[in-house]
């Protein structure tokens, strides 16, 4: 995703998390919101590593072939 996308999202997902602890899964707003979701991510696809440690979990490593990442301009 770029930055706007996911700047979006962010602000999508607030008001998701909302609308599931309100406990509105079934309205139309939370239905909108998940297929808006649910479209963002169409083109994310890769492999994400974890650690999980006492109750924390933490990124080791990520890599996509669709990565917005270029090591050539760094």
């Amino acid at each position: 995703m770029d930055r706007e996308v996911r700047k979006i999202k962010q602000g999508l997902a607030l008001k998701f998390s909302e609308l599931v602890y309100n406990g509105f899964w079934h309205s139309p707003e939370c239905e909108f919101l998940r297929q808006c979701i649910s479209s963002s991510q169409e083109a994310v696809v890769g492999t994400v590593r974890l650690s999980v440690f006492k109750g924390q979990v933490y990124t080791l490593g990520r890599e996509s072939p669709r990565s917005l990442y270029n090591e050539e301009l760094v």
